[in-house]
């Protein structure tokens, strides 16, 4: 009996795709998301998203968020860290929050800091490089 239980309960968390705290509603993506810094060093962090639009992942000291649309095949991403840093990351190559990922898994996108103002005309810095893939679990 207790070995049927014990399979049983095993059995369970394996059909079980990912399980993420704080997470709520049935789980319709795998998310991985990698960020590889500029420095060789990286962070990561692997989590689900719900059914709703809006999905955020914390990777390392950063926030993922992945909007999707109602396709689910595109999303706007946008990745976040401390606000009060003057020069905090991150912007993409067209130095904009956010950028639209047209489908496609992995995907790459570089990340550059966000200068402050007075530094602004000196050009982008790069970040590092944020590497995402999703598994649509339906």
């Amino acid at each position: 009996m207790l070995k049927v239980l014990a399979t049983a309960t095993l059995a369970t968390l394996c059909g079980s795709p990912a399980l993420a705290e704080g997470q709520t509603g049935d789980p319709r993506y795998l998310v991985k998301a990698w960020i590889q810094k500029y420095d060789k060093s990286f962070v990561h962090a692997t989590g689900w998203c719900g059914t709703g639009d809006l999905c955020t992942l914390k990777v390392g000291e950063h926030d993922i968020r992945i909007r999707f649309f109602l396709s689910g095949e595109s999303y706007r991403l946008s990745v976040g860290a401390t606000p009060d840093d003057p020069a905090t990351c991150c912007v993409f190559a067209n130095r904009s929050e956010e950028v639209f990922v047209g489908g496609g898994s992995p995907h790459a996108e570089k990340l550059y800091f966000r200068l402050p103002d007075a530094l602004a005309d000196k050009g982008r810095v790069e970040f590092g490089t944020l590497f995402i893939a999703l598994e649509d679990l339906r």
